[in-house]
């Protein structure tokens, strides 16, 4: 058992290009609609999460309940074009909750972007893509308390 795992080792340090490792560790693999929002003269890029100031293009997303603040998320057809295609999700809203934009059927994931040409051009890559759930960072109450103790 040793050598086969030397020997994997040295191919894959002779040949990284041929046996890609994967980047992160998938915990849920699901499609969803996918929708774009800016900033608006009401609420600007304030955004649901308590833990976070404000809105950051290629950073936050908009989530069902389902997943928690803090939730880690790849959408691999997004990487490139809007940051490294990984977002964090920040943000609530009636349209992902209700999940209106799929008709109830698929989660939304709202994503956030600086303009509407931006909405515009990131509309043409499909409504629909495949979403992966990396992890979920520990944005909770008592985690507050417990940080807040430590600093004092």
């Amino acid at each position: 058992m040793k050598i086969i795992s030397i020997l994997t080792s040295l191919f894959l340090f002779f040949n990284p290009q041929q046996a890609p490792l994967p980047p992160h560790k998938v915990s849920q693999e699901l499609t969803a609609r996918i929708t774009y929002y800016e900033p608006c003269a009401q609420w600007g890029n304030q955004v649901a999460c308590p833990k976070t100031p404000r809105a950051q293009k290629g950073i936050t997303v908009a989530a069902h309940p389902d997943f928690k603040f803090g939730t880690k998320i790849y959408i691999e057809q997004l990487d490139g074009v809007l940051g490294d295609g990984y977002f964090i999700v920040q943000d609530r809203g009636p349209a992902v909750t209700k999940k209106t934009a799929s008709r109830g059927r698929n989660y939304v994931f709202d994503v956030f972007v600086h303009s509407r040409e931006d909405i515009k051009r990131l509309q043409k890559l499909g409504d629909y893509m495949q979403v992966e759930i990396i992890e979920e960072l520990n944005y909770n109450k008592s985690n507050d308390k417990d940080s807040n103790r430590k600093r004092r």
